[in-house]
């Protein structure tokens, strides 16, 4: 199994991995794309096409609002969670995003494109992402798939992807592909699920990286009960 434990367990704000820390790690990658590509200066607009599912379910979902952090740079498994609500109230008051974290453009959550009925070809959680310079013209332009788990997809390299998932399945000291066959690992090796998965976290990690992940993990979950026991009001209606 190519998933690992940082992949399951990974750190992100909410509510959905697919539906809030896959379309904030898009979007942050297309800033990062376009920062890359020197053409950052000449961006004069935005534009955000959400489909399928993203579009349907969006707003309960925290989708908006995660696309304009990492819109402005900010990854999901950084920022902090006082970031998170200083950046979403001086783009709520402003209606000014800093894209890529240095060009204000006038831009927030009722400017998305939302296109519910329209499903692309390779995935329900498809978004579309277009920068273009004062004439119009499209400086970068890019599109991903939130596919579950926080992973994103790039359209055009769907079969490149599946592909490195297979070869790095065969990369794992004792792969399995179903519980079935993790059951029968188990068996044969006398090990556990837990002895399992931690002979394969070390073919890409140390022991010690593995035990500061889990107990990085460990903390951030202790932190985010602890915040919501301090807070007091009533949840969003939407």
């Amino acid at each position: 199994m190519a998933v690992g434990v940082f992949d399951l367990f990974s750190v992100g704000i909410g509510p959905s991995s697919s539906h809030t820390v896959g379309p904030m790690r898009a979007a942050a990658v297309f800033a990062e794309e376009l920062k890359g590509s020197g053409s950052l200066d000449k961006v004069a607009g935005l534009r955000v096409d959400l489909y399928g599912s993203l579009a349907a379910t969006g707003h309960g979902h925290g989708t908006m609002t995660a696309i304009l952090l990492g819109l402005e740079g900010f990854h999901p498994e950084k920022i902090l969670p006082d970031e998170v609500e200083e950046r979403l109230a001086a783009i709520a008051e402003t209606g000014t995003l800093q894209l890529a974290g240095s060009v204000p453009l006038p831009y927030g959550v009722k400017d998305m494109v939302l296109r519910p009925l329209t499903v692309l070809p390779r995935h329900t959680n498809g978004m579309t992402f277009t920068v273009t310079d004062e004439a119009g013209e499209v400086l970068h332009k890019a599109t991903f798939f939130s596919v579950g788990g926080g992973f994103i997809v790039r359209e055009g390299e769907e079969d490149a992807a599946l592909k490195e998932l297979d070869e790095s399945k065969k990369e794992l000291p004792l792969p399995f592909r179903t519980a079935a066959e993790l059951l029968g690992r188990c068996q044969s090796k006398g090990l556990s699920i837990g002895d399992i998965m931690f002979v394969n976290e070390r073919a890409s990690r140390t022991e010690v990286e593995i035990r500061e992940g889990l107990l990085h993990i460990y903390s951030v979950m202790e932190e985010c009960v602890a915040t919501s026991l301090k807070r007091e009001g009533c949840c969003p209606a939407d």
